[in-house]
């Protein structure tokens, strides 16, 4: 048995930063093992006799569990812990006294268990969490033409938030946030510019409301789909070419897999995933970039 968190109600914390800019989700794993240790255990298929008397046919069973089969734990933290009850020349007689819940040792035993059968510990934020777990799942692709219509990011206030997230980004201290921060931004800026195509599409009443699904099914498609194509219907709408995103290489390595990245001082470092060669990217660089990108279109949209 593997832990698998489908099998479980995982509660998610939101984490905000200025002006309550969501970054996304995260979850405490230490709690979560804290609060259903029991449930865990059994769900594990792990037997803990805690405090308990044990006969020696009892002690058997106990040590003949799989993962006590398979790891040391038993020498490591059980063995010299035991204390015999009773002693006598038969064994049916002997008693062994099981370690009680209340101290290090039986943390750390616990502990072990749950690492052994992958369940998680620490803090996992956004971009560490399973897809289903996430705030922002599959990075806004399950939006489609009627959210960016009801739910469009707006490019006057795009420019507000995007300082917020690189004031975090300036003050956090561990590598996972600050590139999931920087994601964070690349995201928010795809859907503002997604937001800014729809906002352009014209009504057409005649149409049916069949003609109506066709069109736009395939301007979902094209806003799901990669960059190249977005930037196509912009310059057919607006009749200009979409200001350079040259930030999309890094976007998508991050997005792919945000751990094989890494920050240094000002340089985010990753993989790009058309060339298979490691980039870089002064992070100084790209909140220029993105502001500029929002003020480029801007000039666009009121021409």
């Amino acid at each position: 048995m593997i832990f698998d968190p489908r099998d479980w109600d995982i509660e998610t914390e939101v984490e905000t930063g200025n002006d309550d800019f969501v970054f996304g989700n995260y979850v405490e794993w230490d709690r979560f093992r804290d609060e259903n240790e029991e449930e865990l255990l059994d769900y594990l298929g792990v037997d803990l006799p805690w405090g308990k008397s044990l006969t020696l046919h009892e002690y058997i069973d106990f040590i003949s569990q799989d993962i006590f089969q398979k790891t040391n734990l038993i020498q490591e933290y059980i063995e010299d812990k035991l204390l015999m009850e009773n002693t006598s020349e038969l064994l049916y007689d002997i008693s062994i006294k099981f370690i009680e819940r209340n101290n290090e040792v039986s943390d750390n035993l616990i502990s072990n268990i749950f690492d052994y059968y992958g369940v998680p510990s620490g803090m996992e934020y956004e971009y560490e969490l399973p897809e289903y777990l996430r705030y922002w799942q599959d990075d806004f692709s399950d939006f489609d033409y009627d959210n960016y219509k009801k739910y469009p990011i707006k490019v006057e206030k795009y420019e507000h938030t995007i300082n917020c997230i690189f004031n975090d980004i300036d003050s956090a201290t561990e590598q996972l946030i600050k590139k999931s921060l920087v994601l964070s931004s690349l995201i928010i800026t795809e859907s503002m510019f997604k937001s800014v195509i729809v906002e352009k599409i014209p009504k057409d009443n005649e149409i049916s409301e069949f003609g109506k699904e066709i069109i736009q099914s395939e301007i979902n498609n094209i806003l799901r789909g990669n960059n190249e194509g977005r930037n196509k219907l912009f310059n057919k709408l607006y009749k200009k070419k979409a200001p350079s995103q040259n930030w999309i290489n890094m976007r998508n390595s991050l997005a792919h897999d945000i751990e094989s990245s890494s920050i240094i001082k000002d340089e985010i470092k990753y993989l790009n995933l058309k060339t298979d060669m490691e980039e870089k990217y002064l992070i100084s660089s790209l909140k220029q970039n993105l502001i500029k990108f929002c003020k480029d279109l801007k000039d666009i949209i009121s021409n």
